[in-house]
């Protein structure tokens, strides 16, 4: 992702470190035509490439291969867009922020909505799932306004994390079939539960962390105030 100007980027994943070295190793080595807004579109096109894979494996298995596909070329644009700005030192910090995390937005419906018309999970659960990721993505965005911290990933998961989980499970829907179950309500999949379950966790560390948060705010500004007082 693209730097932020005087914002401090936190980004702490469990392959963070492993990507970003990659991730510049690639950069290093694209050819001068290729742009970072370049990266960004074709982050958006694996999105929709992605959720057109999904939606479309109610018609045959196969359509889950282009959904891989799609999320691979999603992780290609959307992560190696801010690198190569960076490694070129061309960045753009307001305009680079802006596009970066408007076209994320976009990107996560077209894939959550996408496997929500796959016949792999309920539409319902797939949207619990986009909230999810909207909930803490409002959180990040909030706290960067006022602490001048973007934190990119959350308890050791980033959005290469969530790819590589929503990769691993898509090859398990591709080598297992369905991985379903029926009961009173219908068929409900694993990928369902997995919904409910990070819904859940999501709401719950939102409420926490934000209480958290204004506190270490207000212990800070009210440090401030009796600094200035002082002088």
């Amino acid at each position: 992702m693209r730097s932020v100007g005087k914002i401090e980027r936190v980004h702490r994943s469990w392959l963070a470190a492993t990507e970003r070295r990659l991730l510049v190793a690639i950069a290093t080595r694209l050819p001068a035509w290729v742009k970072p807004d370049q990266l960004t579109a074709l982050g958006v096109a694996g999105a929709l490439l992605a959720g057109v894979g999904f939606a479309c494996s109610a018609l045959s298995p196969r359509f889950l291969v282009i959904a891989i596909l799609g999320l691979i070329v999603n992780w290609f644009g959307d992560s190696l867009d801010g690198s190569l700005a960076r490694v070129r030192r061309i960045e753009r910090p307001r305009y680079g922020f802006f596009v970066d995390h408007t076209s994320d937005v976009v990107s996560q419906a077209l894939i959550f909505v996408g496997f929500g018309l796959s016949p792999h999970m309920r539409f319902a659960s797939a949207c619990l799932l986009l909230m999810s990721y909207w909930v803490a993505a409002l959180f990040t965005f909030i706290r960067a306004i006022a602490t001048n911290m973007f934190q990119i990933s959350y308890f050791g998961i980033g959005p290469t994390e969530i790819r590589i989980g929503l990769i691993t499970y898509t090859c398990a829907l591709l080598l297992l079939g369905p991985l379903s179950m029926e009961t009173r309500v219908g068929p409900v999949s694993a990928m369902d539960i997995v919904a409910i379950g990070i819904f859940a966790a999501v709401s719950i560390s939102y409420v926490a962390m934000t209480l958290t948060e204004a506190r270490r705010i207000a212990r800070s500004e009210t440090a401030d105030a009796s600094i200035t007082a002082g002088e």
